[in-house]
């Protein structure tokens, strides 16, 4: 459940006061909030689960992936919990030996620039794929599957320890741009906070609890500016996965988890950055679209922008501005231009 200007496990994000925050979900109490889908989707797919069974399940729709997403496999306890599970099931004629845990804020938690950061802890174990991402949102418009932000992956193969590394990267039309380090700690071990500080048009800086780890410009090639929406996906890497992988294999833990402690977005006056579905008082100078009734605890709060604009409607719906056609690549070759491959590892 959302709640107000707090800061939850989490310390504030350099250059940034308390003031700055304009969205939080330390996922208190038992129930999933409204901010959130138990499924993936993105603009390409307009909404719809990829690789759908029809009850509200999707999937990566890629040979890589060894996981179902449902949303049986998602659970709140002032916490949010993605729970891998040994547990086959065929969708659309292919064979999954694990089921899994995946949320995304498509259409109700959208924006553009500022620092979005997110505490948690990785599983841990052979196939392990947890996941933050983005990619563009409903209020996007027509921009398709442009962009992939990857604010952290895990489960690498290039290191003699899977569970040291993360992997950070932007996905374009142009190619892959980031990289991976070697954290110097166990990520499964006790929770951690991966941010980035997004520069819409400009550059994207990635964080792990705080200290800087890459930064991605347009020098380099063209940064996103337009509204996206967050993915959390606790995945499993299928054997088709084993040249840039760890992958699942008889000693995956039959049961693993994903742990979320908050979900903090933060934005300075004046910058120009966007949000749909602020849920706490927004900066001086900032905009935000989807404003709806009441204040306090919800996923759908006030939000207010002294000296700045908010527009929207009672539901929360909102336009934006899209950017450009494109696919995003998979480093390994997949493409996720119709919303349905690979997140991009």
């Amino acid at each position: 459940m959302a709640t107000g200007a707090t800061t939850t496990q989490s310390s504030l994000p350099a250059g940034y006061t308390a003031s700055d925050l304009v969205f939080n979900d330390d996922f208190s109490g038992t129930t999933l909030d409204k901010d959130w889908h138990t499924y993936i989707t993105s603009n390409a797919a307009k909404g719809a689960a990829w690789n759908s069974n029809g009850s509200g399940g999707s999937s990566m729709g890629s040979s890589y992936n060894a996981d179902y997403d449902l949303g049986s496999n998602v659970s709140v306890n002032n916490g949010l919990t993605l729970t891998d599970q040994k547990q086959s099931t065929t969708v659309n004629g292919q064979n999954f030996s694990y089921t899994s845990g995946a949320v995304t804020s498509y259409g109700n938690f959208e924006f553009t620039g500022g620092y979005l950061q997110i505490t948690a802890q990785d599983p841990g174990g052979s196939g392990a794929w947890p996941a933050l991402w983005l990619l563009p949102g409903q209020s996007a418009g027509n921009s398709g599957d442009n962009f992939e932000i990857d604010m952290q992956e895990g489960g690498l193969t290039t290191a003699s320890n899977p569970n040291d590394y993360m992997s950070y990267h932007l996905h374009n039309s142009q190619g892959q741009f980031g990289g991976s380090v070697n954290t110097g700690t166990d990520l499964t071990q006790g929770y951690h906070t991966y941010g980035i500080d997004w520069v819409p048009g400009k550059s994207i800086t990635w964080y792990l609890d705080g200290k800087e780890i890459g930064e991605v410009t347009s020098a380099q090639t063209t940064i996103p500016d337009e509204p996206m929406e967050v993915i959390m996906s606790n995945s499993l890497a299928s054997s088709g996965a084993s040249g840039f992988r760890s992958t699942v294999n008889s000693s995956t833990p039959t049961t693993n988890q994903m742990k979320i402690s908050s979900v903090q977005l933060y934005q300075q006056p004046g910058s120009g950055d966007t949000v749909l579905g602020s849920n706490v008082t927004a900066s001086a100078g900032g905009s935000s679209t989807g404003t709806t009734t009441g204040t306090g605890t919800g996923s759908t709060g006030s939000s207010t922008a002294s000296g700045g604009s908010s527009t929207g409607t009672t539901t929360g719906t909102g336009t934006g501005t899209s950017s450009g056609t494109g696919t995003v690549t998979d480093p390994s070759g997949g493409a996720t231009g119709s919303g349905t491959s690979a997140s991009g590892g």
